[in-house]
């Protein structure tokens, strides 16, 4: 006798194949979300690590910073010692200076010359007094030039007949006696210049020098 399927095996295969297709779908669901989270993972690890190593640059950097304005401030305090040291270094070279250009300028001067006045301004040294004649004016031009501290000295001015001291007249006394003669009553007044040696320091005592000296040089 024949066996005949009354059943609705279509029906039943049709759901098969469904549930098949459903599963497959759900499997590549799922492997495309665990291959985008791998990929994610993966991405987000290379950012972490890079936002790491950007951070220690950064750290590195600051670090760096520092370090350069150290050694700024290092260099400015060694220019500032280095400069105080030239300094001290200088001054101490050039104590004996104003000492020596003194012991010249009183070598200087001849005898039958007298110093009035003697100022310095800046580099310049003003001599102005009184002198016998001319070729003594010269004779001190020619001390002063032959000076190591001491150059390019000029006569300035020169004038004939200059009377050292003028007797004081009483108009009230008619009988006054008369002043001797002086030598100095023929002496020429004259006005000379010298430059001192560049690096000389101004500390030489000569800058405030009264009017009126004392003889620097016999009479």
């Amino acid at each position: 006798m024949a066996r005949i399927n009354l059943l609705p095996w279509r029906e039943e295969e049709r759901e098969r194949k469904n549930k098949e297709f459903i599963t497959q779908v759900i499997a590549v669901v799922l492997f495309s979300l665990l291959a985008a989270f791998a990929v994610w993972s993966f991405y987000n690890r290379e950012l972490e690590q890079q936002q790491q190593a950007n951070e220690l640059i950064r750290t590195a950097n600051t670090s760096l910073d520092a370090d350069l304005k150290q050694i700024d401030d290092l260099e400015v305090r060694r220019d500032a010692i280095i400069s105080r040291m030239r300094v001290i270094q200088d001054l101490q070279g050039r104590r004996p200076v104003p000492v020596r250009i003194w012991d010249d300028i009183a070598k200087a001067v001849p005898s039958a010359m007298y110093l009035t006045n003697l100022k310095r301004e800046g580099d310049l040294i003003t001599f102005t007094g009184r002198a016998d004649n001319p070729n003594i004016v010269s004779s001190l031009v020619r001390n002063l030039n032959a000076s190591d501290w001491m150059h390019d000295s000029k006569l300035k001015s020169i004038q004939d007949d200059i009377q050292a001291y003028q007797p004081k007249v009483n108009p009230t006394v008619v009988d006054q006696t008369t002043r001797p003669v002086y030598p100095e009553d023929s002496y020429i007044q004259f006005v000379v210049t010298t430059q001192v040696v560049a690096g000389t320091p101004d500390e030489s005592g000569l800058d405030n020098a009264p009017e009126n000296q004392a003889d620097a040089g016999g009479q």
